[in-house]
């Protein structure tokens, strides 16, 4: 369940109108909801645009919104009748709304259509149905999702800290590096920002169709970058000390944040304005800065350790899970 968030009674508006108006208050994007619920961004954006004709069948509906209120904090069975209501609303307000079809004129056929053909043809055309249907299914069942990476162009070297991991694969298909789910775009692109620790990395990237077949890619990415003097020293844990000499303070707000064991993702704001997104990698370390604050927003709160302005190491949150804005300033 989402940090942050208590039971809230839901008015009458629509349901697009209150899943915007929470996200909104919320200040939570259509990607973080997708990313945490594993629901498409397409199938959100038709929830809350009303567009219930293009979704999947109810079943699957009731799954999303079970998944979103639970995201959220709040009843899922009040979504789901708000969604039964919405839609009964709109049928109605459809078949109203149909004109009467002017009955067309007569016209004798140049060849008589007899019973008989009626039925072949019919039997033809669900027999085609059906081969097409099943050579396309048995198709991708026996295909691997595509995995093609653009970026980078295999195993490389580099000087920064940091790696942009780009490329595309099937519409469908559930995307991880390093066991973090990464949003697919709906022409199946996909992009993520990794930061690395020194030395060698390696990046697993996986996709999963629908029949739960796998296609995997491993880059191995050696970085040279040195930490800076306020980064932590290599299995340092909680209350450790500066690496080196304690650097001469400067104005505003610096954080250290150091990811321990697992891959999380990670969300930054200075100011106010959003300068990192992404995953770092275990014992990756960055430093951010602003005048004002550091706003950070990670998805394992218990595995992200930072450094304020240079004073102990401390845990962001004892929370296993996410956490949301958790702000620092000059003084902290």
């Amino acid at each position: 369940m989402l940090r942050g968030f208590t039971k809230k009674k839901i008015n009458s508006y629509t349901l697009g109108e209150q899943l915007k108006k929470m996200r909104s208050d919320g200040r939570i994007t259509l990607y973080e909801v997708s990313r945490e619920t594993k629901i498409p961004v397409k199938y959100l954006v038709m929830i809350e645009e009303g567009d219930y004709e293009k979704l999947p069948p109810d079943v699957y509906v009731k799954g999303f919104l079970k998944s979103y209120a639970d995201y959220l904090g709040i009843d899922h069975q009040k979504l789901i009748a708000l969604y039964l209501r919405d839609k009964d609303i709109k049928n109605n307000l459809e078949k109203n709304g149909q004109k009467k079809q002017a009955p067309k004129k007569f016209r004798v056929p140049r060849f008589v259509i007899t019973p008989k053909i009626v039925t072949a043809a019919i039997a033809l055309v669900v027999a085609a149905s059906g081969f097409y249907y099943l050579y396309r299914e048995i198709g991708q069942f026996a295909a691997l999702p595509r995995l093609v990476i653009t970026e980078p162009n295999g195993d490389t070297s580099i000087e920064g800290n940091s790696i942009i991991v780009s490329g595309f694969t099937d519409q469908d298909a559930k995307l991880t590096i390093n066991d973090q789910p990464i949003m697919v775009k709906e022409n199946g692109e996909f992009q993520e920002n990794i930061l690395l620790q020194e030395g060698m990395n390696s990046i697993n990237i996986s996709a999963v169709n629908r029949f739960g077949k796998t296609a995997t890619r491993t880059l191995n990415i050696s970085s040279n970058y040195k930490k800076p003097a306020i980064a932590f020293e290599e299995g340092e844990g909680s209350g450790g000390q500066v690496s080196g000499e304690q650097t001469e303070k400067k104005e505003g707000v610096e954080v250290a944040v150091r990811i321990d064991s697992v891959p999380t993702w990670l969300s930054v704001e200075s100011d106010g304005s959003l300068i990192y997104s992404g995953t770092m990698l275990p014992g990756a370390v960055q430093s951010f800065r602003g005048e004002k604050e550091i706003r950070i927003t990670s998805g394992k709160a218990n595995r992200t350790f930072v450094r304020v302005n240079g004073k102990d190491e401390k845990v962001l949150a004892e929370n296993p899970g996410i956490i949301r804005d958790v702000v620092f300033g000059p003084n902290d």
